[in-house]
């Protein structure tokens, strides 16, 4: 029994490296998606750092009231797998953004195609800590401890995945393929989780019901 609580603490410290891995990683590889457009200004380094910390501090947010709410695993994989399926859909709808924002010019167009590509997936992960935090604490006295481990862990996953973005994957990758990457990671990690769990064909179906439930 101790030992499979040793896993799941184990697999969630994986979960958050690579969820913060993934943050990076989308973050800087936004700056190629919008460069044919908008080039390498820095209204687009701009753009995209405005629109990532302030989704992720909406995220962060949201993240700890549902954690309040519904402090539970599936919730947390639930939306790590939406996550995925989201950034899956960034390189079949980025031409068309870009076209639309284009008009406003290089300074607000690029922060609103930043906002309408972007914004989706970056709010949703940066629930991912408050959740985790949630489910990893029990006793109020170890609560900073957690904290701290859990935001470190997910903040050494960002450094990894900026210095993965910058040195190995665009220069190596298509950007669409770099997208896909992440989006497939979260994927993969989540299903993991599910098989793990043999939980695969009723988790997600749960998580949606425990949140829709509760409104009705």
């Amino acid at each position: 029994m101790e030992y499979g609580k040793q896993l799941k603490t184990y697999f969630l410290y994986l979960t958050l490296f690579i969820t913060g891995a993934v943050v990076l990683i989308v973050e800087i590889s936004g700056t190629r998606i919008l460069a044919p457009f908008y080039g390498s200004t820095i209204y687009v380094w701009s753009s995209l750092i405005t629109v990532t910390m302030a989704c992720l501090a909406l995220g962060y947010y949201w993240g700890g009231r549902l954690a309040d709410k519904y402090p539970d695993f599936r919730i947390l994989y639930l939306i790590i797998f939406l996550t995925g399926l989201i950034i899956l859909i960034i390189p079949k709808i980025d031409g068309l953004v870009l076209l639309w924002s284009y008009g406003l010019g290089t300074k607000w167009g690029s922060l609103l195609a930043s906002f309408l590509l972007f914004s989706l997936p970056l709010t949703a992960l940066g629930m991912i800590s408050p959740l985790a935090i949630k489910l990893k604490t029990k006793f109020l006295d170890s609560l900073g401890t957690i904290a701290g481990n859990l935001y470190a862990i997910s903040t050494v996953g960002s450094l990894v995945g900026a210095l993965l973005a910058g040195f190995w994957l665009i220069p190596n990758f298509g950007i669409a393929s770099i997208i896909n990457f992440s989006g497939s990671a979260l994927l993969i990690i989540s299903i993991i989780w599910l098989v793990v769990n043999q939980r695969f064909s009723k988790s997600f179906i749960s998580g949606i019901a425990l949140i829709v439930g509760d409104k009705y």
